[in-house]
């Protein structure tokens, strides 16, 4: 599965602050040892290791103080949170993030907040197929157990095995009673992971390690409970949807369930929400909903519809022809290129149950009954979804066999539902308005294959409502996608009414009708010239000859054993067998590693090359096939690692050699395919609309297109630097990209993936040889990850072509400015020389 970049960068967050928590540890470890040598009191932070660790990093949110939180016996919860949007992949995330902890033994528990979302899981992790369950196996090494709460499970398990438990939220809350009680009961469920009953050394034993352990009263023998279980194995614990854990409105109630997760003694807890508490939760990773929508992992705008002097059937009915006209055009886009959608539209009702149809309320069998026989709907395309009835179980949405297109429910699908096929959201219940679309929108904006369409309808998801004021309906979507962690785009919901409108911006005046271009990345083609493609023009230049496996370096992970013992009946006791390997073919096949190769190397013979190449390497080196196998889930990351760095290094040798000999050229030669600014484009503002003001407080007055707002713009940063620019007398014109968008400018480089800069500017031309400048701006924080610099190298590259550093032309150079820009102090120099307009 290939990984956005934001999940990259989440990713590599984790990494560093793991990195520095293993320091940070035995760096605590050192010194409370030589001052306990000493004997020197010890510093109250002394042993707070993740304390120290958070603040090492340059990634972590500072704006609130790090939180501390300790198990049951003193000692330091390390625990993070991933603010992740609703559909930006929270469980992709977890799954990737226990991959890296490379534990190959041991228990996790996984925590779901709902039925929905626990099933969903369930069934992704007990799909050997499925990409999380394929990340937890590289990680342990092909040693995953997948156990439900009410499982038995052994010493022998937790020893060879890396069981991950999934577990509902009322089971962990102490606030919810009774299941949580379960977990307290001395069931004797779990003999062999504790003591016998007449073991006194043995129980005296387990209580100095682990003090904190539930006894029986008056101090007696220590519970057999799956509570004790957990404190002794201290798990990893991933909460999932953590904001439904921590997100009621008593602060005191969420406390308690932290300090309810603390006493399982966590070893680490990995947090996953949409709106995390930052007064419990320490939050290394910011995902944004800007960030989403860049990725194209969701539909936007939001269209909302409201009818207010209408009857229901009518929303239904204007709906209904909405949705004709998404499946028309899905139907043309799999036509033309062969992708699959099937728009569904969700509607919400008053009413499910058997017995509440009464003529009053909206009913799904109202719903049904009306799309059936009035407006023509297949029977089999409509479903219900309801606690009594759920027509949709078992079916995959996705698949081409489905017929359905929709889904009438009440509250069903609040949580914990996602389907990339689901448009329109259809709110017919006018009572509960507000609370329906907060929690309904999220459901419908997954956008399918999370790839745009490039067509309008496809990509933008539509919201109708009846009996509800415009205003008051887009407001309740915005808070909607507040709710899922969608931050930054309260300006893609757009109301049918006074509230919004489409704005057509346009060019000023001495540009109009005029034709205006910029520099694309060329390739020869023949006696012509067409846009650099990754696969076909640089791909096939990497020499795979010359990459070769890599000296392997780790160390061996533990051998795998299994405890046995034989019970008798009556008296006897259990007698113990002695510790024994278990058996595990572990003959190595060359296509376990093949198979995790071949998205980046795309001839399957040199994978199996490489990798034949790696075993011998690593026979040559005293290994066996025994301990190669058991460390075949590390070797297969690093060597997918090295492989990635050596087709990048050579992909950019193609590209620069290429530039060199002017096979790839980039230039603004007349003839040639270069990219058209467009003359025109519509923006969304709301009747209450800001200008972006210049420092001097007036409109801007430089930029191509008139006039110019300030939503476009997505932080503090790009304000500034459009202020900068339109302060800059040598400019002719700037424009601010509007990334990904149809129609706007991109670079490419050595990678498959577009770079979308955020400005664009063009200075005066001197014998008719224009200065284009192009710009992207990034955060401080930015500055020296793998993609910051990979963007730097190829504007620095570009920047060198463009003017002439690879290509002279007949009239001598053109002149460009390609660049990143992270503060305010590296704004930089406009071109000095005095340009003539023409």
């Amino acid at each position: 599965m290939e990984m956005k970049e934001y999940q990259v960068r989440a990713l590599e967050a984790f990494d560093r602050w793991r990195n520095a928590l293993a320091a940070a540890r035995t760096q605590a470890g050192a010194a409370v040892a030589a001052l306990r040598e000493a004997g020197v009191d010890m510093p109250g932070d002394l042993r707070n290791y993740p304390k120290t660790a958070w603040q090492q990093l340059d990634v972590a949110d500072y704006k609130v103080p790090y939180v501390d939180r300790t198990d049951e016996a003193g000692r330091p919860i390390p625990h993070i949170c991933f603010k992740v949007p609703t559909g930006g992949g929270k469980t992709l995330l977890a799954a990737a993030a226990l991959q890296r902890l490379n534990r190959q033994t041991g228990l996790t528990l996984w925590i779901t907040p709902t039925r929905a979302i626990y099933q969903q899981t369930k069934a992704a992790l007990r799909n050997r197929e499925h990409p999380y369950r394929q990340m937890l196996e590289i990680g342990s090494g092909g040693r995953v157990k997948l156990l439900e709460k009410d499982d038995l499970f052994t010493a022998a398990d937790v020893a060879n095995y890396l069981c991950v438990m999934l577990l509902m939220l009322p089971a962990a809350n102490r606030q919810k009673g009774r299941e949580f009680l379960r977990m307290f009961r001395d069931s004797g469920r779990y003999p062999t992971l504790f003591p016998d009953s007449d073991d006194a050394r043995g129980a005296a034993s387990l209580l100095a390690e682990h003090p904190d352990l539930e006894r029986n009263e008056n101090n007696g023998p220590v519970k057999h409970s799956l509570f004790n279980v957990f404190k002794m194995l201290r798990p990893v614990v991933v909460l999932d949807e953590a904001h439904k854990a921590y997100g009621a409105r008593n602060q005191q109630a969420n406390e308690e369930f932290a300090r309810s997760i603390n006493r399982l003694d966590p070893s680490l807890v990995i947090e996953l929400s949409a709106t995390p508490n930052r007064g419990i939760s320490n939050l290394l990773v910011d995902i944004t909903g800007v960030e989403l929508k860049n990725e194209e992992m969701i539909k936007l705008p939001v269209q909302v519809t409201s009818f207010t002097n209408a009857d229901w059937h009518y929303t239904l009915a204007q709906a209904h022809d909405q949705l004709e006209r998404l499946d028309a055009e899905a139907q043309s886009l799999q036509m033309s290129e062969g992708r699959y959608i099937r728009p569904i539209a969700v509607v919400r009702v008053e009413r499910t149950g058997k017995q509440q149809r009464d003529g009053e309320r909206i009913h799904a069998e109202d719903v049904r009954e009306y799309l059936t026989q009035n407006l023509g709907v297949s029977a089999n395309a409509v479903a219900v979804k309801s606690s009594e009835k759920d027509e949709l179980a078992g079916m995959d949405l996705l698949s081409g066999f489905s017929p359905v297109r929709w889904i009438i429910t009440k509250s069903a699908l609040m949580e914990g539902w996602d389907c990339p096929f689901a448009y329109m959201l259809v709110i017919l219940d006018n009572t509960q308005a507000k609370t329906a679309i907060t929690q309904l929108v999220g459901r419908v904006m997954r956008q399918p294959y999370a790839r745009r369409t490039k067509r309008e309808g496809l990509d933008q998801c539509y919201v109708y409502c009846w009996n509800t004021n415009v205003g008051q309906a887009v407001s309740h979507v915005k808070n909607g996608l507040e709710n899922e962690g969608m931050d930054g785009l309260s300006d893609e919901v757009l109301g049918t009414g006074v509230d919004w409108q489409r704005i057509e911006v346009k060019r000023r005046e001495p540009f109009r009708d005029k034709a205006i271009f910029l520099p694309l990345v060329l390739h020869k083609d023949g006696d012509g010239w067409r846009e650099l493609d990754y696969q076909q023009h640089i791909l096939p230049g990497v020499d795979w000859a010359a990459i070769n496996a890599p000296d392997p370096q780790s160390s061996l992970p533990d051998h795998a054993s299994r405890q046995s013992a034989s019970v008798d009946i009556g008296d006897a006791l259990p007698v113990f067998r002695a510790d024994r390997a278990l058996f595990i073919d572990k003959t190595l096949k060359i296509s376990y590693f093949a198979r995790r190769l071949s998205d980046i190397v795309p001839n399957t013979w040199q994978s199996a090359r490489i990798v034949q190449q790696l075993v011998e390497k690593l026979q040559a080196g005293d290994g066996n096939e025994d301990e190669i196998y058991d460390r075949r889930s590390y070797l297969a990351f690093a060597l997918r690692e090295h492989l990635a760095n050596a087709i990048e290094e050579q992909a950019e040798s193609v590209f620069r050699h290429k530039l060199q000999v002017g096979k790839i050229r980039f230039d603004l030669e007349a003839g040639q395919p270069n990219f058209r600014m467009r003359d025109s484009y519509e923006v969304p503002i709301t009747d209450h609309y800001a200008l972006l003001a210049g420092n001097d407080g007036r409109p801007v007055q430089l930029s191509l297109f008139e006039p110019v707002y300030d939503q476009q713009f997505d932080s503090v940063l790009e304000r500034k630097f459009a202020r900068y620019l339109d302060e800059q007398k040598a400019l002719r014109w700037w424009h601010r990209v509007a990334v990904q968008q149809s129609g706007e400018y991109y670079l490419r480089g050595w990678k498959q993936e577009r770079i979308w800069p955020d400005f664009v500017a063009m200075a005066g031309e001197t014998a008719g040889k224009p200065h284009v400048l192009v710009f992207e701006t990034k955060g401080e924080h930015l500055r020296g990850n793998p993609d910051t610099d990979y963007k730097e190298r190829v504007l620095e590259t570009l920047q060198n072509a463009f003017n002439c550093g690879a290509m002279i032309v007949r009239d001598g150079p053109m002149r460009g400015t390609f660049r990143l820009v992270f503060t305010e102090m590296e704004f930089p120099v406009a071109p000095a020389e005095s340009y003539e307009t023409q």
